[in-house]
C-alpha cells in the first residue's frame, strides 16, 4: 500500500476534494458512480431522437426470447426486454449500459480495496472512467456491455475462492463465468487465461487438491447447460457471424500488421487512462517485491492475469487463424488494468500529485459526456451522415403499420428485411411485428413460415435498392407488393438529405 503524505491539502477547490476522498474514498466512489449513472442514462434519452443500433435490436429480438441468436448469447437481449415489459417505456434500455458499467467499476473497487486499499482502490476506478469502453459507448447497452460485470465477478470471486478457500466463492467464480459467456462467446479469453493460471501459478496450482476448480466447473457447467445444447444443435451458428467479422490475412506481413494494428486500437481506447496513472508514476517507482510464496506476491500475479491475459489469449489465437480482431472485442478485457499498474508501480501519493489526478478525473467525468451531447446535436452541421439515432424510426414505423392495416384490415405480425429498419418498425410500431431477420427464416426459429404467409407482412429495405424487391427477399415474400418509397426528414435541427426507404406489402392469405 502506498504511502500517503498530503499534509494539509487544502480547505477549498481542489485540495479539498482530494481532502475529502483520503478521509471518505467509499463515499466519494458512491458520488462518482451515481453521478456517471445519472448522467449516462439521462443524456442519451436527451439527445438521442431515435434508439442507438444496438438498442433497437435489443429491443426488436429480446422478446423473442430464444435460447441463442444467429449472432450472440441471448442474456442482453432478455434483459432489455424484461425492463421493457416491466417498465413500458423504450428509452428505459438507455439505463443498462451505465448500469453495467457502474457495477463492474464497483466490483473492481471490492478486490482492489482488498489488495490495495481504498484509496489505490479509488485510483483504479478514476482510471477507468476515462476509458471509452466506460462511458461513450457504454449507453449502446449489448453484449460487449452486458459482459463487464460478470467478468469482474468472475475475477473477484475466484481470487477469493483461491485464497480464502470457501467452496461458495469457488460455485459463484463458475456461475459468473458461465454468465459471461451468456452475455458474449468472447469470454472464453477469460476462461483460457484462468485455465492457463490454474495450472502455471505454483500457489494456484494447490486448488487442485480441493473441490474448488471442480465446484466452479460445475456450477459453470450447470449454468451454461441451455445455450451449451443451443449452440450444438444449431451447428455454432453465432461463430459463423464472428467468422464473418474478423478480417483474414491474405498476405504473410498481415500476420504482423494485424496484431501490430489490434495493439494500437487498444492502446488509443486506454490511453486516457494512462495518461490518468501517468500523473501520480512519473519515475519508475517499483513496489518492493513480496515473498514469492506470500499472498501479496500471488495477488500480484493474479491481478496480472485478469488484466492482461485475455488481451494475450485473443491476439494469440487471432494470430494463430491468421485474423484481425475487431477493435471493440477489447472492451471487457482492462477492467482490471490499472490495478495491476498499481500493484506493480507505487504511485506519488502527495499533494500536488493529487490536486493534479482529482482534477484531470473531474475533467474527463465533465468533459466526455459534453463531448458526447455535442457530437449527437451538433455533428449534422459540420457531416451529413446517417446516423442510428437521427432515424426517423417512430414515422417509418407508423407509416408502415398504417399502409399495412389499410390495405389488408389486420395488424402488422411480421417484418423483414434490411436488419436496422425492421427493428425500428418492431419496436416503435404499436402492432410490435416480429422480425424477420435479414428477411431469412432460417435466422429467425421464432418466425413460422404457415402463419407468415397466412397472416402477411411487410419487408423493408434502405435507399439504393429501388424497383421491385431485392431478390435476396423473394424466397421468403413471395408475392410481395412494392409501395411508394417513403423519404423522410432526419430527426436534426440542420439542413441534411433525408432518408429514402423502400417497402412492399405481403398480402396474407386467408
Amino acid at each position: 500500500m502506498a504511502q500517503i503524505a498530503t499534509p494539509n491539502a487544502g480547505k477549498y477547490g481542489l485540495g479539498a476534494v482530494v481532502e475529502f476522498a483520503l478521509r471518505a474514498p467509499a463515499k466519494v466512489l458512491a458520488i462518482v458512480l451515481a453521478f456517471h449513472l445519472i448522467v449516462w442514462t439521462i443524456l442519451p434519452v436527451l439527445v438521442c431522437p431515435n434508439l442507438q443500433l444496438d438498442l433497437v435490436e435489443d429491443l426488436a429480438l429480446g422478446k423473442e426470447w430464444q435460447l441463442g441468436y444467429w449472432k450472440h448469447p441471448p442474456l442482453p437481449w432478455w434483459v432489455a426486454d424484461a425492463l421493457y415489459r416491466l417498465t413500458n417505456q423504450i428509452e428505459v434500455v438507455y439505463l443498462l449500459g451505465p448500469l453495467a458499467v457502474v457495477a463492474c467499476l464497483y466490483v473492481v473497487w471490492l478486490l482492489a480495496r482488498r489488495l490495495v486499499g481504498p484509496i489505490e482502490a479509488l485510483i483504479a476506478v478514476l482510471a477507468l472512467e476515462g476509458i471509452h469502453f466506460y462511458n461513450y459507448s457504454a449507453v449502446k447497452f449489448g453484449h460487449d456491455q452486458m459482459q463487464l460485470p460478470f467478468w469482474a465477478l468472475t475475477g473477484l470471486f475466484l481470487y477469493r475462492g483461491i485464497v480464502d478457500q470457501r467452496a461458495r466463492d469457488w460455485l459463484l467464480a463458475g456461475a459468473a463465468l458461465a454468465f459471461a459467456f451468456w452475455s458474449k462467446y468472447a469470454a472464453f479469453a477469460l476462461a483460457g487465461s484462468i485455465g492457463l493460471f490454474l495450472l502455471v501459478d505454483p500457489l494456484a496450482r494447490r486448488a487442485w487438491r480441493t473441490p474448488g476448480p471442480y465446484l466452479m466447473a460445475f456450477a459453470f457447467a450447470v449454468v451454461i447447460a441451455p445455450n451449451l445444447w443451443w449452440l450444438v444443435d444449431g451447428g455454432f451458428l453465432p461463430f459463423r457471424y464472428v467468422d464473418q467479422r474478423a478480417r483474414v490475412a491474405t498476405h504473410w506481413y498481415q500476420l504482423i500488421v494485424f496484431p501490430l494494428q489490434w495493439t494500437a486500437s487498444q492502446v488509443f481506447f486506454l490511453s486516457p487512462a494512462i495518461g490518468l496513472l501517468a500523473i501520480l508514476h512519473s519515475r519508475a517507482l517499483r513496489h518492493p517485491a513480496p515473498a514469492p510464496d506470500s499472498e501479496a506476491a500471488f495477488a500480484r500475479r493474479y491481478v496480472t492475469m485478469l488484466a492482461f491475459g485475455p488481451f494475450a489469449v485473443t491476439t494469440f489465437v487471432a494470430l494463430v487463424l491468421g485474423r484481425l480482431p475487431v477493435a471493440m472485442w477489447g472492451y471487457p478485457l482492462w477492467s482490471f488494468a490499472p490495478l495491476a499498474v498499481l500493484m506493480w508501480s507505487r504511485p506519488l501519493l502527495n499533494v500536488a500529485r493529487l490536486r493534479l489526478f482529482a482534477g484531470t478525473a473531474l475533467a474527463i467525468l465533465v468533459t466526455i459526456p459534453v463531448i458526447y451531447g455535442a457530437d449527437q446535436l451538433f455533428e449534422p452541421a459540420v457531416r451529413d451522415r446517417p446516423k442510428a439515432t437521427e432515424f426517423p424510426g417512430r414515422l417509418v414505423a407508423d407509416t408502415v403499420t398504417r399502409a399495412f392495416r389499410d390495405r389488408t384490415g389486420l395488424p402488422l405480425v411480421y417484418v423483414g428485411g434490411d436488419e436496422f429498419i425492421a427493428n425500428n418498425v418492431a419496436v416503435y410500431s404499436s402492432d410490435r411485428p416480429h422480425v424477420v431477420v435479414q428477411g431469412q427464416p432460417a435466422l429467425s426459429p421464432w418466425v413460422d413460415l404457415d402463419d407468415l404467409r397466412r397472416r402477411g407482412s411487410v419487408i423493408i429495405w434502405g435507399e439504393g435498392e429501388i424497383g421491385m424487391p431485392p431478390a435476396r427477399f423473394a424466397a421468403a415474400f413471395p408475392g410481395a407488393q412494392l409501395q411508394p418509397p417513403l423519404v423522410l426528414p432526419r430527426q436534426t435541427r440542420f439542413q441534411v438529405r433525408p432518408v429514402q426507404v423502400h417497402y412492399a406489402i405481403v398480402p396474407p392469405r386467408l
